[in-house]
């Protein structure tokens, strides 16, 4: 338990405050003091910054309610840690409507029955609060070495947090990557759920700080500390800070691992890709990694990578790895040459799979450029979606030869399942006999725009594409119509009347696609 913040309770237990009062606002004692501020006039609000404990001997509020009620709403407003009043020749008694005022909004309000010292109350808190942060920044030190050291050697991160609890005494709630929370010290699942639907906002913003974990400018997790019994305070939020700090570190090097671990795996996953593993020796391999995906939906994605230099892609992996755990996917990772080859167990629903590995793919790209890799450029392709593991092979080939296909054409979807027409071509492209057929149909075409300097395969594409429409064509090749029939004159002398019947049309349609 930490001893730096000074409330209102403990400034009523000194020597200077032994003949005031706290006349209302009882529940606010808790209330933090940063700061000791006199003040003297109506206009408050501009002078204050939070959490001042205000002197005043009321002049300004003399005879006045209307007054009196509009400077405490102003300290209430400015987020004041209470307010002491000297009586005496100037307020006499404080009006029951600021009691009751400063009770409902917990303002503790404190009177002094005889004349007091401003000064020396000033010199007393401010020396107390100067102490105070001095030995704030001292156990800060300490913690953050002793953290750093406990790191080291924590087996997991459990005991990072213990460790934080039993510095702080305070309930300690973490949230990791979208799992059930885990609490230390522990409490019922159930309790924690009531206790954030009862809770104000005003009281969970003096009872509970959070802090994000995140690895990669990626969100992973969320540290929790709740203080039922007191105001969470700076010191509390500094020692939570780093504390995050130590745990990102942790889990850093608990992925580092997890990804050299996945190197050791990697002739396991080679000859899967390649489909020559046995299903009885995959299915342990996977139910080591993952005791759920071996009854997921899989597929393969393939990052091309081209970067001027050479580059370690270990926390590029790292950070690609967490991108798509959060998106729900289970991913074993193959760098090769320049390909890293993602492996993906889907562990979602299928409808969605397509937009979350859109959503990877833009986060992998924006963030390429903070973390030394600004000189990539990449290609994505994803292959196949199977729905067994012993089908991945499909996927892998489907994933390259998408590869191949977007190499040609970037603005192309990244996904196979989009890609049916490209695909069939490229098939047609790896059979040279099946090519020279087709290429013979429209070679007469093709020699005439050379001997010629023609544009006849061009006209004849747009032609095609706009269904036969003369005048459409016409406009869209920027050409008189009677130039577009001189063209088509032409066509039909090299290649015959019928060229758009519907064998000869989608032959040529086919061929053309293509020369795409």
């Amino acid at each position: 338990m930490n001893e730096f913040p000074l409330t209102i309770a403990d400034v009523l237990t000194k020597k200077l405050f032994s003949s005031a009062k706290l006349l209302a606002g009882a529940e606010g004692q808790l209330n933090i003091i940063k700061w000791v501020h006199i003040v003297e006039t109506m206009d408050a609000a501009k002078l204050l910054k939070g959490n001042e404990l205000i002197l005043t001997t009321g002049i300004h509020l003399k005879n006045n309610d209307d007054d009196f009620h509009h400077f405490i709403h102003q300290l209430i407003a400015s987020k004041s840690a209470g307010l002491c009043i000297e009586l005496g020749s100037v307020i006499q008694e404080i009006p029951d409507c600021i009691q009751q005022l400063a009770t409902d909004y917990q303002f503790p309000l404190i009177i002094f029955h005889q004349e007091v010292a401003f000064v020396e109350i000033t010199q007393e808190i401010h020396s107390i609060l100067i102490n105070q942060q001095y030995g704030m920044v001292k156990n800060l030190e300490n913690y953050a070495q002793q953290i750093n050291k406990y790191t080291l050697t924590a087996n997991n991160y459990e005991q990072i947090l213990m460790h934080l609890y039993k510095h702080l005494g305070l309930q300690v709630i973490f949230t990791f990557n979208g799992q059930k929370p885990v609490f230390i010290p522990n409490i019922q699942q159930d309790k924690y759920d009531k206790m954030q639907q009862q809770s104000s906002p005003d009281y969970v913003e003096k009872h509970v700080i959070r802090c994000e974990v995140n690895i990669f400018n990626q969100y992973y997790g969320e540290v929790c500390l709740f203080s039922p019994q007191r105001v969470v305070n700076e010191y509390d939020a500094l020692i939570l800070d780093r504390t995050v700090i130590a745990l990102s570190h942790y889990l850093l090097r608990v992925l580092y691992s997890e990804e050299k671990k996945a190197v050791e795996d990697r002739e396991v996953l080679e000859q899967w890709l390649n489909g020559l593993s046995n299903m009885e020796e995959l299915t342990h391999f996977l139910q080591d990694h993952h005791a759920d995906i071996t009854t997921s939906n899989w597929l393969v994605m393939i990052l091309q990578i081209h970067k001027s230099k050479s580059s370690d892609l270990t926390y590029y992996k790292l950070f690609t790895r967490n991108v798509l755990v959060k998106l729900e996917f289970y991913p074993f990772i193959i760098e090769k040459q320049q390909q890293l080859i993602f492996i993906l167990a889907n562990i979602h629903a299928q409808e969605t799979y397509k937009q979350r590995i859109e959503q990877a793919i833009t986060q992998i790209h924006d963030n390429q450029q903070k973390y030394k890799y600004g000189d990539f450029k990449t290609s994505v392709a994803v292959g196949k979606y199977v729905t067994h593991f012993q089908a991945l092979n499909t996927s892998f080939l489907t994933a390259k030869d998408t590869l191949h296909i977007r190499w040609k054409d970037p603005q192309l979807s990244y996904f196979y399942e989009d890609l049916h027409l490209h695909h069939l071509i490229l098939q047609l492209q790896k059979n040279p006999y099946i090519m020279d057929m087709m290429t013979e149909y429209i070679q007469p075409v093709i020699d005439y725009d050379r001997k010629h300097s023609s544009k006849l395969v061009e006209t004849l594409k747009v032609y095609l594409h706009t269904n036969g429409q003369k005048k459409d064509t016409a406009e869209r090749l920027f050409i008189v119509r009677q130039t577009l029939y001189h063209r088509l004159e032409k066509i039909e002398q090299l290649l015959g009347s019928d060229f758009m019947q519907t064998e000869k049309r989608l032959a040529l349609e086919l061929i053309l696609f293509s020369d795409n």
